[in-house]
């Protein structure tokens, strides 16, 4: 089994992972979890854990992974749990660069709601962005105080451009 740790926003989590085929096994704290996975093309999987079926993407990023489901996203550090642990007793905190909103898709930012100062609620709209003829609230990560917000409505975004930073 490969060990690995994944960092979100807020919170880090150990697994364990084997996969044999199309079935991947997930060990996490202490109980192994098995899901049928099967690539569909395009970055995207078909996902079945406990009986639950999920689409999923995944798209690389050099400091990650941007996990989505539907219209969810969420960045994650997915690296081996050595390094992890190496980087932790240096000191060395991946989750600080968590704090940076970025574009799901390529799209046209319609509506900014918030500005640097502003303290904001984890799940709070941040922004609406049209992408593929549909507006998608782009919603806080985290709570937090913004920092910069690096673009203005009526403007043209690309996938992974930063939108928001957090102190």
């Amino acid at each position: 089994m490969k060990k690995v740790q994944v960092n979100t926003q807020d919170k880090s989590f150990r697994f364990e992972l084997r996969q044999d085929g199309d079935r991947l096994y997930i060990k996490l704290d202490g109980a192994e979890h098995v899901a049928d996975m099967v690539r569909l093309g395009n970055k995207r999987y078909s996902l079945i854990l406990n009986g639950r079926s999920h689409e999923i993407g995944a798209d690389f990023a050099s400091d990650g992974y941007t996990i989505f489901s539907g219209f969810r996203s969420g960045r994650y550090v997915v690296e081996d749990y050595e390094i992890a642990r190496m980087k932790k007793k240096a000191g060395i905190d991946d989750r600080a660069r968590l704090k940076i909103v970025v574009a799901p898709m390529p799209g046209l930012i319609v509506t900014v709601n918030c500005k640097p100062g502003d303290e904001i609620k984890k799940g709070e709209p941040l922004l609406v962005m049209e992408a593929m003829k549909m507006e998608n609230d782009i919603k806080s990560p985290v709570p937090g105080k913004i920092k910069a917000v690096s673009v203005l409505s009526g403007e043209n975004v690309d996938k992974g451009q930063t939108l928001v930073e957090f102190e």
